[in-house]
This record gives C-alpha cells, structure tokens and sequence, in this order.
C-alpha cells in the first residue's frame, strides 16, 4: 500500500511528515513544531476517514496561532505510505477500533516524551478513541480531551447512519471496486474529477485547502477505502451506548464541541450531555455554522477557536 519514492520524511512549510512503524503498521505523522522547554504537545487524532493530511491546515494553523507544537496521525491503513518507506502487511486486529486505539496509545508511548504534557484533540470518532486512549494513559500526562463534532453514541441511529450504514455492512465491496477503477486512470484524470466534485460544490463549501484535494487524491487507494470502510462498519454496529463511566472519570479533563447541524452526532447529542452533566461548563453547541467535516472549509476559524481554548489552560 504505497506509492511514488517520497522519503521517509520531509518538510512541507514548517511541516514535517513521517512514516513511522506503529503497532505493526507505517503511519503518516504530521509535526507542526517540535516540542520545547514547555514540555506541552497537541496531538490529533482524526475522525474517518483518518488521513491525517486532511488536516495540515487546521494542525498548521493552530500551531501558528498558539505557539503550541501540533502533532496528529493517521489511522492505521488510512494513509498510502510512500514506496521508499517499504511495506510488510501487519496483523490485521490493527484495522479494529480496539487495534485503532492500541495503535495511538502505541504512538504516545513509543513517540511522545514520558514528561511532556498532552492535550489530546479527537474528531468524530477521534473523540471516541481520545476517551479510550485518556483510560489508558496516566492521569497526569493528558491536560484536556478537546472532543470535536465527537460521535461516542447512537452512529447508526443518526440521521447519516441511517443512510450509510446499509451501505457500509452490505456494499463495501462496490466501494471498494469502483476506489480501484478510479485509481487506475491517469494521475491527470483523477485530479480533474476530484477537482471537479469540490468545483460543483463550491457554494457548500466555499475554499477548500489544498491539503484536502492532496489528501482525497490518495484516498481512494483501494487500501485505504476498505480500511476506511471495514472500521466505519464497526462504529455503526459497536459505537451505540454512551459510556458515560469514561465521560464522567475524566469529565474534569474534557471539553465537548457539537455542531447545530451535524448530521453524525445532532444536537441532541449535545442537549444529552448538558443534562446528564450540567454543572459541566465546558459543553459547547457551535454558533458559527462549522460542519461536521470542518476541515473541508473552516480549518482555519476552528483552530482559532482551539487556539483560544489552549490559551487559557
């Protein structure tokens, strides 16, 4: 699952990509800064699909507006790793949402210093796998769980569950054959017609970064569609009850941001969480009008948001 002789690691801006092994699997990282005297990190963990170059202009931003260094990773086989970085097929319990959240705890223990400070940002499912990942680790080395648009209950009953799950429990495969008819066009063809599906939405969604278009270039890798795919069948079917015991070991430690109009996680996701913990007073509904995929066209005005919530820690 690789392609083109790119290094194992190089800069972009002030970026840094790299492909580490992690549990068994090369993984895409992202470094926006490198961690300082401060002894603090952001790390993000996205939702799905979990290539994490969909969100450079978000990791960038933040970085840049907070001083903060900002370090996020793909999830495993979500990402197409470089030829020149090799490639050996790895178990395939990492591909699991239990083998997903292994695989970040293993990128923190194996990457991140035992005294730096997190704060761990989680995105749709991300926020799940920040929940999981916060029971893992010692109390003292995570600040803030930032939850974003988080979907921890109820996937398959939302309004785009509803919709998809069929589709990603009986018709993976079709998705899967036609990622594959699409990768083998021309390098040219492919960018037009990614190029051409934000075109015909531009009234959606406004300016679309660059490392958006890179990124769904990529992913419609056969690989990463049925990686992609086989985990969001595993959230419809495992991610129902809300595990309110985690919620509320690590309430103190949690921020919650949902969207007005999320059709993954809807606002009575939100009005859920209000009144199971109201004296909580970081449970956010967002007034700004950002998608559930923020990162297709509010990267930058949701890492200012972040920006300021990482001020005041």
């Amino acid at each position: 699952m690789s392609i083109d002789n790119a290094a194992d690691m190089h800069l972009s801006g002030k970026e840094t990509h790299e492909y580490p092994n992690i549990h068994g699997i090369h993984t895409h990282v992202i470094k926006c800064g490198q961690i300082d005297s401060t002894k603090r990190l952001v790390v993000v963990i996205p939702g799905n699909p979990g290539a994490i170059g969909f969100y450079e202009k978000f990791m960038s931003t933040l970085h840049k507006e907070s001083g903060w260094p900002v370090w996020g990773l793909s999830h495993a086989g979500h990402s197409v790793i470089p030829k020149h970085v090799g490639w050996k097929a790895p178990l395939s319990e990492v591909f699991t949402m239990k083998g997903q959240i292994e695989h970040k705890v293993r990128f923190i223990d194996e990457h991140v210093p035992k005294d730096v400070k997190m704060v761990l940002i989680g995105h749709s499912i991300g926020a799940q796998f920040v929940l999981e990942v916060m029971e893992r680790l010692y109390s003292d080395r995570v600040i803030q769980g930032m939850l974003l648009f988080p979907t921890l209950e109820k996937m398959a009953e939302s309004p785009r569950g509803k919709r998809l799950t069929p589709v990603f429990k009986y018709w993976r495969w079709l998705l899967v054959f036609m990622s594959a008819m699409l990768w083998l066009l021309p390098t040219s063809w492919k960018t037009r017609l990614i190029n051409n599906v934000f075109e015909k939405r531009r009234r959606a969604f406004k300016s679309v970064p660059d490392c958006i278009k890179k990124t769904a270039h990529s992913m419609v890798h056969p690989y990463c569609v049925w990686n992609a795919t086989y985990l969001a069948n595993i959230e419809m079917q495992t991610v129902v009850d809300l595990k309110v015991h985690i919620v509320r070991r690590h309430l103190a430690k949690l921020r919650f941001y949902y969207g007005a109009t999320d059709h993954w996680a809807p606002p009575e996701h939100y009005h859920r969480m209000v009144e199971l913990f109201p004296s909580h007073d970081k449970i956010e509904l967002c007034t700004d009008g950002f998608r559930h995929a923020f990162i297709i066209d509010a990267s930058e005005p949701m890492a200012s948001k972040v920006s300021g919530w990482l001020q005041i820690l």
